[in-house]
């Protein structure tokens, strides 16, 4: 049974591979069979114990291993069922030929090996190898701007990774193994932490750049939000590959956690991240670019889960899988709008309900999830990020951060329920497109309405919200959603100053001197305490 880790690592590459050498459309269904059959698998093993599968039959610390986990195999669940929806949305485009499809398939076996190995060098290169992958894909189309906003993506990453590098060479330098669960044992016998507080923020530092956290989310919206870009690659960085930042995160406090707390720092850093990347969000017009900004505050709603008590860890949790789920849905829905308005100004979409009213029903479900509606995947888990916190300031922050995630999604809204200026002959979408999209809402609505049974059954995980709470969550929402079309037609549409902020945009060099300035930070703030 372990063997099955392998095949979740080299499986969708050979698969990729035969497809590019021998140029047949078989092989896509085939992966897309492949895909399916590793969601069934994954959700199999949801409550099984553990899965370990040693490489070269060397054990650690001096051997490597492959490991299924409480932990992985959330990502791994999310990662497959992505790739597959994905897949299957794109089967027929003009884009996925067959170096397209062994890139996108590469892609995926590498986020597999990534989110398995135990082995924090063994993540490194895995991490720099899907970073070159999804650089390609970015720049697939080769014009102009999609090489810049690709070569940028790359650049900022390999720069982050180098820090990552630098603090694995320390921390191999003070405890001599690279396995994780190893690492955590020595740490433990260290008796004066400050030794490692160098290498942590050296690891800190690039982990915190992969997961896009203020103030290193820059690199982000020119890649997620790149003109040229398929909406199936905007929605994998946004849907996945950032959560490798997350998932990186989770491993280095579980290694560190005997010596250093960070929890408070993550917590901190969770609540500037998500007002912020709100703030941008509302100043956008682009609507890739408003979903782009969307994934740094969602990411800082993840961190602020992951630095609370145990139920708001797993609500953080749980709201990777939400979403994973509903931001590739309104990628690829995105893409879709784009490609029919031809436009990517969301001001210029109106009319979608009476243009397609499956498509229209599917975006509204896409935004009842992000904002936290009752029975759909976010409501869910923003929730329990929120649970059992009573200190004024945090419940504040909490409810400016859902206030303003709400009042960005009023320009999709409006999008949907505007009526057409004029006549459009819409709205043919093939049935494969529409059978992907199908597949991730009522996945949203899945994991809402579902999520008490999903928590307890397979994730293992003491996560119950009755149906009666729920609907006692209903008038709350439906009036806070109110007080936000007030706010956003009062004093945000014409607002001059989120005009200006549209333009912020750091460079290079600006990036360069976050990155830099983010570790002089971090350094400072392990040596207060």
């Amino acid at each position: 049974m372990t063997l099955l880790l392998y095949a979740f690592v080299i499986a969708p590459i050979f698969i990729g591979l035969l497809g590019y050498i021998f140029n047949r459309t078989f092989f896509k269904w085939l992966a897309m069979v492949m895909q399916l059959g590793f969601i069934l698998i994954t959700i199999a093993l949801l409550r099984a114990p553990h899965m370990e599968l040693m490489l070269l039959d060397i054990p650690p610390p001096f051997g490597m291993k492959l490991k299924l986990d409480e932990i992985s195999k959330v990502f791994i669940l999310l990662n497959n069922f992505l790739f597959f929806s994905l897949m299957l949305f794109s089967s027929k485009k003009k884009y996925m030929d067959r170096l397209f499809t062994f890139l996108f398939l590469s892609l995926q076996g590498l986020i597999n090996g990534l989110f398995l190995s135990t082995d924090i060098f063994n993540v490194y290169i895995l991490i720099e190898v899907a970073t070159i992958t999804v650089s390609i894909l970015i720049m697939y189309k080769k014009d102009k701007q999609s090489m810049y906003d690709g070569m940028l993506y790359l650049t900022v990453n390999m720069i982050a990774m180098t820090f990552f590098l630098f603090g694995i060479g320390i921390l191999y330098k003070t405890v001599g193994v690279l396995d994780f669960e190893t690492i955590k044992d020595k740490i433990m016998l260290i008796d004066e932490p400050k030794y490692l507080n160098l290498s942590f923020a050296f690891l800190f530092t690039g982990v915190s750049l992969k997961a896009a956290v203020l103030p290193l989310f820059s690199w982000l919206p020119k890649a997620h939000g790149t003109a040229s870009a398929p909406s199936i690659v905007s929605a994998v960085l946004s849907g996945i590959f950032v959560k490798i930042g997350i998932y990186l995160l989770l491993r280095i406090q579980f290694m560190y956690s005997s010596a250093i707390d960070v929890v408070p720092l993550i917590s901190a850093i969770g609540y500037l991240t998500a007002i912020a990347g709100f703030i941008f969000a509302i100043a956008q017009t682009d609507i890739k670019l408003i979903l782009a900004y969307h994934t740094i505050s969602q990411v800082g709603l993840m961190l602020i889960g992951f630095g609370g008590n145990n139920i708001n860890q797993m609500g953080g949790l749980y709201h990777v899988l939400s979403h994973g789920v509903f931001k590739s849905l309104f990628f690829i829905i995105a893409g879709v709008l784009i490609y029919r308005f031809e436009t990517r100004k969301i001001g210029d979409m109106r009319g979608l309900w009476w243009l397609s009213k499956p498509l229209s029903v599917i975006l509204l479900v896409a935004v009842f999830s992000i904002t936290g509606a009752p029975f759909f995947s976010g409501g869910f888990s923003k929730y329990f990020i929120a649970y059992g916190r009573y200190n004024w300031t945090e419940l504040f922050l909490l409810q400016l951060i859902n206030l303003g995630t709400m009042t960005s999604f009023i320009k999709f809204i409006l999008l949907i329920f505007k009526r057409p200026t004029h006549e459009v002959n819409f709205f043919k979408i093939r049935k494969t497109e529409f059978t992907a999209l199908i597949t991730l809402a009522l996945t949203c609505v899945l994991l809402g309405t579902g999520g008490s049974f999903i928590n307890v059954n397979l994730l293992n995980q003491d996560l119950v919200l009755s149906f009666s709470k729920q609907i006692s969550k209903l008038p709350s929402y439906l009036l806070s959603y109110s007080f936000c079309f007030i706010i956003y037609f009062t004093l945000i549409k014409n607002n001059a100053l989120l005009k200006k902020l549209r333009k912020v945009e750091l460079s290079f060099n600006s990036i360069n001197i976050a990155i830099v300035s983010f570790f002089i930070f971090t350094i400072a703030y392990l040596n207060m305490n």
